[in-house]
């Protein structure tokens, strides 16, 4: 993620901007946009308005445009935040992870948007964009917002035809309330991209400001120091440029190399199968086989070595779990490893650690985000793992792809997680006491639970993987 800045504004005098009233209709989430238990959701379309209303601002690229959101609450419509009339408003179900997409129609030059809330306001919210309407990459995160009116500029050079407001939480009690939401291009007539430096100067406007993520924590740019593919997967080349061992590897029964256009990278990647009532490989009472695991190894890569005593370490790759995914009760996902394999988790830490992931089901939540870390020194009550912020941020499961990236700090023991491009997570010294133990690779590690048939799926599920990188310092 490059913000910029993140500003409210008082809107030009056009016309009143409408708020939530207590005597409209009271919220009803339409059939269309329900939401399933496993977190997936269906669009409400709704076409571009005929034309555009007398109060629209020159310049903005979202007049009009066709328009879609995750949900929309009775009386309300997607497009009545793309109307060009601050008097409307589209209003979401009352349910977080919700999303306002906007298709300009062409690719576009965008330079910054103006978000016009109603009483629903964003507390936390993204811009994010998107060349296909499918893959989506997330511009700029706003934490702490206030509602008013905000306007929020994107990074240099954000080239796009959709885009859309992710919202992640909301005041009050009823869901979002979007009033207008308006696009501009690079030099837009519309209100001038404000300079970087304004962020600096706290607004006049008697309107809070949003907070953006905060500036001291790993910022992006570094470029991947290795990256790894799936096409090929299993052959003798492959396994060379993954530094790949068969030490610990267990499951290429449930592994399948697939190709996917939407994937990121060469397109290619791998397909996980985890059969109902999986769970770990140690399992003796499953009826079907579920996941993989595998370990990579820096010392077999060319400069792998610089990796591996690097102070820090960052790893990002690209997750799609299918719309309808059963989370059962809790899983694994890959993440970095330290030390000796077979010393880095599942109770034996005598010089080894992991931060793998996991989506663990927690206060009726089934897609609970979370790391699960285990080191020589701290490794939970009962040496099988700590579950580090459960329920950070959450696994999407809408048939996308999704970025998930970790930044380990052997000598601080800190570890930083980005989910789509924004920091979700910050574990400050929470791997403490590796600094000694060098990175060692990746760890592929993902299968339900859990040691049990009763953390698995009621039905066969799959998960796909792309895109793995490397770097020693925070990639985006």
């Amino acid at each position: 993620m490059n913000q910029r800045f993140v500003r409210n504004r008082r809107a030009p005098p056009r016309h009143p901007r409408s708020q939530m009233s207590p005597t409209k209709t009271p919220l009803a989430l339409v059939a269309a946009g329900a939401l399933t238990a496993a977190g997936a959701v269906a669009l409400a379309l709704s076409g571009p308005s005929a034309t555009a209303a007398a109060g629209a601002i020159p310049g903005d690229l979202a007049c009009g445009a066709a328009t879609t959101a995750t949900s929309t609450a009775s009386g309300s419509s997607p497009a009545d935040a793309t109307d060009c009339d601050t008097g409307t408003a589209w209003n979401s179900a009352a349910a977080t992870l919700q999303e306002l997409k906007v298709d300009l129609g062409s690719t576009q030059a965008v330079d910054h948007v103006t978000v016009a809330w109603g009483a629903g306001y964003g507390t936390s919210f993204k811009i994010r964009t998107s060349p296909d309407g499918a893959t989506w990459h997330t511009q700029t995160a706003v934490t702490g917002g206030t509602g008013g009116t905000q306007t929020v500029a994107l990074p240099s050079g954000v080239e796009t035809r959709w885009i859309e407001i992710y919202g992640e939480h909301y005041a009050g009690g009823s869901g979002f309330a979007v009033d207008e939401f308006e696009v501009f291009a690079t030099n837009a007539t519309g209100e001038p991209s404000p300079s970087p430096s304004s962020s600096s100067s706290p607004s006049a406007s008697p309107s809070a400001t949003g907070t953006p993520t905060p500036t001291g924590t790993p910022t992006p740019g570094g470029s991947a120091a290795w990256t790894g593919q799936f096409t090929g997967y299993g052959s003798s080349s492959w396994k060379s440029a993954w530094g790949w061992t068969s030490t610990g590897s267990w499951g290429s029964g449930q592994i399948q190399e697939v190709t996917d256009a939407n994937a990121p990278g060469d397109h290619s990647a791998l397909e996980i199968t985890y059969g109902a009532g999986s769970s770990a490989h140690s399992c003796t009472d499953c009826p079907n086989p579920g996941g993989a695991q595998f370990y990579t190894q820096l010392g077999s890569l060319s400069g792998g070595s610089a990796l591996a005593s690097s102070t820090t370490l960052d790893l990002k790759y690209a997750l799609k779990l299918p719309a309808g995914y059963d989370f059962g009760k809790a899983g694994k996902l890959p993440g970095l490893y330290g030390g000796v394999i077979g010393q880095e988790s599942g109770g034996n830490h005598g010089n080894g650690w992991s931060t793998r992931y996991m989506w663990r089901g927690a206060n009726g939540v089934a897609n609970n985000g979370e790391v699960y870390l285990y080191t020589p020194t701290n490794s939970g009550p009962t040496g099988y793992g700590v579950d580090l912020g459960v329920g950070d941020w959450k696994w999407l499961a809408d048939g996308n792809w999704h970025t998930v990236e970790q930044l380990v700090n052997r000598s601080t023991g800190d570890v930083t997680v980005w989910y789509d491009g924004a920091q979700v997570a910050s574990f400050k010294g929470a791997a403490s006491g590796i600094g000694s133990i060098p990175f060692s690779g990746v760890f592929f590690s993902t299968f339900y639970g859990g040691h049990d048939t009763s953390w698995g799926p009621k039905t066969t599920t799959h998960a796909y993987f792309a895109d793995f990188s490397l770097s020693k310092t925070v990639q985006h």
